[in-house]
């Protein structure tokens, strides 16, 4: 990296470390520098880290970027800023952190901020005998938008933090750069305006002027030629800095003289640079990285050829790659990898791409350039080419797997251990599993994801491939993702998106098998001991397969050594399949009259059926996002469904019309349900809220606040007069329907709440956590307990705060009344371990195919 020219930038540069400076309690805990690719965010960034650490005012950095796996890992990024703060601030915020259970708490990313960083720091400042005598120290984080899944969870979970304890949080200041990301720019309204910068109000006249400098700086012999680029730039730093690098490369053994640099600024001299929308952002650097390639690719039709296959397998690589790596790959089949030809032409394209200096990873300097590369419209001679290569690398990924994985790839002696006992599996993982392995199993869906359906040779080859790995190497793959510490699920949920249109049935089964097998390993403490994918998992999976009619026969005969495990309990009953929405259906819900049932998909639509024969009665379209929850009226005479695109919608039965939209909600609407007389409507939302609306006008009824994250679930009483509702902040709340007011709060939950609903006679309220456990509350108990000690009054007629405190020492005397009944999500099971092969002799359990098949 490199911080800014002198004397360019300097007004914002000002601006940033006024805000950094100023301690006053109604300055903004964080600034928000924004802008599009190019504009120079980054250089900023870097220079403000510059001069913060000259003052003693950086706390911490991160720079995020796609190119590194760490650095766009957000689950990296508050770890990393406390390992730095704790060089900068106090013992008391070390003793904090060292008191926290730190190995419950990393692992739950959405627990980072709020306890990793906030609590600690509020309970460490508080320690200090004067804690307003110490300069705010600055933390700056750049490039959110190229984290993993864009960023903006980070941002709100921080802006939110922040915002609630700003009388209370001193002493430390977020910088944080990104481009204008929608989901980005909603999280970080709540900034002040003064605190918030977006480069393009940098004025195009302070833009050239810092350009011109620039560019006279970094080419002080070409100064009579330069007006020309200055103007060409339209005031985006990426353009001058990429003239810079191809006209003077940084390259020890080649060094252009004055007349060469000269031919190659009239290059630039002589195109046209024409402003293209793409992605809500105005591109003005494609006709540059036009020339770029025309002058990198004037060689031989060989020569011309590698060069193509070196820059495609760059930009479709999802992890940069090494010169050895990339050798291999962009070399034909009869030919020899050469390193040096392979780094030869890199060279030639010195302006979008180099080698790092530390590990010798190829990238590109920006990833415009790989967006550029890949689109059809800006740049069609090359895109179709570049994008062939996403089919390739799926291939190769697929055919790596194939030759690569195998049973008990992490060589386990034994299956009586925990992984954590074992002193030497670091060793094995890395022996048994190199780099071009792991990047086949990590990577293979994504690869598989950005191939369109346009070849039907390749998806049909692509289909074949996918279903032999799922009928032969799944199982190890998986074990292998577990080994290196990595989720299955994304990749899953690639693949399945990919592979919905080639309708090949067997692989639909495999692959809801592999998602359920995966859920039940990776959330049991069967994934603490990886031979119990099979012993553990595997087993119990094969039975519950054997429970609905799917036979896993091509698994389930190679592992004869597995215990025999039984489900009773269970109706066997064969389903009834109703298929018609195009991708997942996220709710369903009978009618009153059990008759029919209406059902909300990510494809946007409500469909009903007809229970007696699986037919689809209606399908209703007039959502413009994920249809999340439905449900029927009590008398079957409307349908009311909530959406991602913020509305509550109402549809009559018999004609399949919209009848009502209700418009409120800042966000995802997630649940939906009518009072018992059908007059009104409640919804819930990610917008934190719970909403009432008329039946009969769409107009909005009440207003519930109170929850500080988003509401999952709503229900009325059975009698109408209040509501419940359960949220991603842990508590199950209780409102009166006429009042509108809280009534009641129950805390009592390890984990968000999913849903919630009352008991037939209204005396009681069950809630559904993602800890797997479902909790029933008495709300006709006058009192409750909770962890200080502290006797609170529960019942709905009243929510005054504490009665009295009950002593440490006798709580064990007093029972917490309020929750009745805690239900596990294990049911009635059987395991036979007679023919199971365990313990130095787990191996056996696996029973390897012929060869030839």
């Amino acid at each position: 990296r490199r911080a800014c020219t002198a004397n360019t930038r300097t007004e914002l540069i000002a601006k940033i470390q006024s805000w950094a400076q100023d301690t006053s309690s109604d300055s903004s805990p964080v600034f928000w520098l924004s802008g599009s690719a190019g504009t120079g965010k980054s250089t900023v960034a870097y220079t403000i880290c510059q001069q913060l650490k000259a003052e003693g005012l950086l706390g911490a950095s991160f720079f995020c970027s796609r190119n590194d796996p760490c650095a766009r890992d957000r689950q990296n990024i508050i770890p990393t800023i406390l390992q730095q703060l704790l060089h900068r601030v106090s013992p008391a915020y070390a003793s904090t952190l060292c008191a926290l259970p730190l190995g419950e708490i990393l692992p739950e990313i959405n627990r980072h901020v709020n306890e990793l960083l906030v609590q600690p720091w509020l309970r460490a400042r508080a320690s200090e005998p004067d804690p307003n005598n110490r300069r705010h120290l600055v933390v700056v984080v750049d490039a959110l938008d190229e984290v993993e899944s864009d960023g903006s969870q980070l941002v709100g979970d921080l802006i939110k933090a922040l915002l609630a304890q700003k009388t209370t949080f001193q002493g430390i200041k977020f910088l944080l750069t990104s481009r204008p990301h929608p989901r980005i720019v909603e999280e970080c309204e709540p900034i002040q305006r003064h605190a918030i910068y977006r480069m393009e109000q940098i004025s195009p006249g302070h833009a050239t002027k810092d350009i011109r400098h620039y560019l006279h700086t970094e080419l002080p012999q070409l100064q009579e030629e330069l007006d020309s680029t200055v103007e060409r730039c339209a005031g985006l730093f990426i353009i001058a800095a990429t003239v810079v690098r191809h006209v003077r490369p940084h390259f020890e053994t080649y060094k252009p003289s004055i007349a060469q640099q000269k031919n190659r600024l009239r290059d630039f001299e002589r195109m046209e640079i024409m402003p293209l929308e793409s992605d809500g952002e105005v591109v003005h650097v494609d006709a540059l990285y036009r020339v770029v390639l025309n002058q990198a690719l004037k060689q031989r039709l060989s020569e011309r050829k590698l060069a193509e296959r070196i820059i495609y397998a760059v930009v479709t690589a999802r992890r940069p790659m090494t010169i050895a790596q990339l050798a291999p790959l962009v070399m034909l089949a009869a030919d020899t990898p050469d390193e040096e030809a392979v780094t030869t032409n890199i060279n030639r394209f010195h302006a979008v791409l180099y080698i790092s200096s530390g590990d010798q990873r190829v990238m590109a300097y920006h990833k415009s350039f790989s967006d550029f590369l890949l689109s059809q419209s800006r740049c069609p001679d090359h895109a179709n080419q570049a994008s062939s290569y996403f089919f390739r690398r799926a291939s190769d990924c697929l055919q790596v797997m194939e030759d690569c994985l195998h049973f008990n790839m992490g060589d386990f002696p034994s299956s009586y251990f925990l992984d954590s006992e074992d002193k030497d599996l670091v060793r094995r993982i890395k022996a048994n599993i190199d780099w071009e392995l792991k990047y086949a199993c990590q990577f293979w869906a994504k690869h598989l994801s950005s191939m369109r359906h346009d070849n039907k040779a390749n998806t049909q080859h692509l289909g074949q491939s996918l279903l032999k790995f799922f009928r032969h190497k799944v199982l190890f793959w998986m074990e292998a993702m577990h080994l290196v510490q990595s989720d299955c699920r994304p990749a899953m949920y690639l693949a399945r998106d990919w592979v919905y249109d080639l309708h090949v049935n067997q692989l639909n089964v495999l692959m809801a098998a592999v998602d359920r097998l995966w859920a039940s390993f990776i959330n049991s403490p069967s994934s603490k001991s990886t031979p119990h994918l099979y012993i553990s998992s595997l087993a119990t999976e094969m039975a519950m397969s054997k429970m609905h009619s799917i036979p896993l026969l091509e698994w389930q005969s190679h592992f004869p050594g597995l215990p025999d495990v039984q489900c009773m309990g269970i109706n066997h009953q064969h389903p009834l399949l109703m298929d018609g929405h195009g991708r997942s259906v996220y709710s369903v819900s009978f009618s009153s009259d059990r008759t029919c049932i209406v059902s909300g998909s990510d494809d946007n639509t409500v469909q009903v059926w007809n229970t007696a024969t699986g037919e689809q009665v209606a399908k209703l379209n007039g959502h413009n996002g994920n249809v999340n929850s439905v449900s029927f009226s009590p008398v079957r005479t409307c349908i009311v469904s909530g959406s991602n695109d913020h509305t509550v919608q109402v549809w009559d039965m018999a004609t399949g019309e919209q009848v009502a939209k209700m418009d409120g909600h800042n966000s995802a609407v997630w649940s939906v349900s009518f009072s018992p007389d059908g007059t009104c409507i409640v919804s819930g939302s990610d917008d934190n809220t719970v909403r009432v609306w008329d039946t009969a006008t769409g107009k909005q009824v009440a207003k519930m606040d109170g929850h500080d994250s988003s509401v999952n679930s709503v229900s009325f009483s059975p009698d109408g007069t209040c509501i419940v509702s359960g949220s991603d902040d842990n508590t199950v709340r209780v409102w009166d329907m006429a009042t509108g007011e809280q009534v009641a709060q129950m805390d009592r939950h390890n984990g968000t709440v999913q849903s919630v609903s009352f008991s037939p006679d209204r005396t009681g309220i069950v809630s559904g956590l993602d800890d797997d456990t479902v909790q029933f509350f008495d709300s006709t108990l006058s009192w409750a307990m909770d962890e200080d000690g502290w006797i609170l009054p529960t019942t709905l007629a009243q929510s005054h705060p504490y009665i009295f405190w009950y002593p440490p020492t006798l709580k064990c005397t007093l029972s917490n009344p309020l929750c009745k009944v805690l239900i596990s999500k294990f049911g009635n099971t059987r395991i036979d371990f007679t023919k199971a092969a365990l313990g130095s002799n787990w191996h056996s359990v696996y029973q390897a195919p012929p060869a030839s098949s």
